[in-house]
């Protein structure tokens, strides 16, 4: 059986997915580097299996052409010897302008992806030449190239106290590679692991916050875009986000009733559409969490309003700045009751109706919220963005305190 190895740019990787699907189908042993980059010892991983493959395909794109990993994977089986087989996965590409070495080769197009450029495909594998043995004495392997994210994981990873300067600029770099688009969804791990450090400034965790809404809204977002000009007869206020049981349902009309969270939190439990959380945390903390979560909600552009119940409770109202009053109207908001008794911290987050903050001194237990959660609405971005932002509310808290 032939080993092959795939050499690829991360911007490829539907393509990739696709390419060795084709090749498993039909028996081939089919290498490629789908998992997190961790530095030397991966790059030594990918270097051996390098070593062992019969047929090193290299996924010509112009984001391979410009990736330094795959060039240095290129230069090694350079000096190895081993037979390559340059495939078109991209637009772009000039295959008469190519460089060495592959200019004297034949090219496989892959664009289409149907079973044409699958047959071709296998065909120039089982085609390509035998590879020779290992050279007596092995080239020198390259060094990691520096695209890879070994070192930023290793620096998120550091036992070592992170200051300021170092959080700041830690933070700069993931941002960019994330805005690159390079290696995505490697990058969010490594946001997510930064924000789980102790040593974490707030303001950082908030500007980590941010940087992960947007992109989560940006990829929400084209997902939307790409599901309506695939069915362009759709009406778009039937996509709206569906029901946990995936049914989608067209606009509901949204019927409000009271909900008395004095009885859920004697109970111990949260109202059955209310999203709720419990977290140890001390009285004096309340306070604290408060004032970082109005703070992270103002760097998501979220407006905000504090007000106590008589119970004690505090009351956050939250409201898009902007993108929601087209949908839901002025009155909607989430409500986020912070209620602390017994060492313990219950937060319930739900959607209600906006409170004139200057009509009321204080607010009763009694808080307006509607049966459907979260709102169904018609709008892509506005709607995906609402929907997600109860679990990123509890989420966030869980990051300032231990569940």
């Amino acid at each position: 059986m032939k080993r092959v190895f795939v050499s690829y740019s991360r911007h490829d990787v539907e393509s990739i997915t696709h390419l060795t699907r084709d090749l498993q189908a039909v028996g081939l042993d089919t290498w490629h580097d789908n998992s997190l980059t961790g530095g030397q010892r991966w790059w030594d991983s990918i270097l051996e299996n390098i070593r062992q493959c019969d047929v090193f395909i290299f996924a010509l794109s112009q984001s391979s052409s410009d990736s330094e990993a795959c060039r240095s994977e290129l230069s090694y089986v350079v000096r190895l010897g081993k037979a390559i087989l340059p495939v078109l996965v991209a637009d772009g590409m000039s295959t008469n302008l190519l460089p060495h070495p592959f200019r004297d080769l034949q090219c496989t197009d892959y664009r289409r992806r149907d079973r044409e450029a699958t047959f071709a495909l296998v065909k120039a594998v089982y085609s390509a030449p035998p590879t020779p043995p290992l050279p007596a004495v092995l080239p020198e392997p390259p060094p990691v190239p520096g695209s890879y994210l070994g070192t930023l994981l290793e620096r998120v990873d550091s036992a070592e106290p992170l200051n300021a300067q170092d959080q700041a600029g830690l933070l700069f770099d993931l941002e960019t590679r994330l805005r690159d688009g390079s290696s995505q969804p490697e990058v969010r791990d490594l946001l997510l692991k930064m924000k789980r450090r102790d040593d974490l400034l707030a303001k950082i965790a908030a500007r980590i916050d941010h940087i992960l809404q947007t992109n989560d809204d940006q990829t929400a977002a084209r997902a939307f875009t790409a599901s309506i000009s695939s069915h362009p007869d759709r009406d778009p206020q039937v996509n709206a986000p569906s029901t946990s049981c995936d049914k989608v349902v067209p606009e509901p009309e949204i019927t409000r009733i009271e909900i008395p969270l004095r009885s859920a939190q004697q109970s111990g439990s949260a109202h059955p559409n209310c999203k709720s959380r419990r977290y140890k945390c001390k009285a004096t903390d309340r306070d604290r969490i408060v004032d970082e979560l109005k703070n992270w909600l103002d760097v998501q552009q979220f407006a905000s309003q504090q007000m106590n119940t008589e119970e004690g409770a505090i009351l956050l109202q939250v409201r898009k700045r902007g993108k929601w009053r087209p949908f839901v109207g002025m009155a909607t908001a989430l409500n986020v009751v912070l209620q602390h008794s017994d060492s313990t911290l219950m937060v319930e987050v739900g959607e209600g109706k906006w409170i004139d903050k200057a009509a009321v001194g204080a607010v009763s237990l009694l808080v307006i919220m509607p049966l459907a959660f979260p709102l169904l609405v018609a709008a892509g971005f506005g709607v995906t963005e609402q929907w997600k932002m109860p679990n990123k509310i509890l989420d966030f808290i869980s990051t300032r305190l231990v569940s």
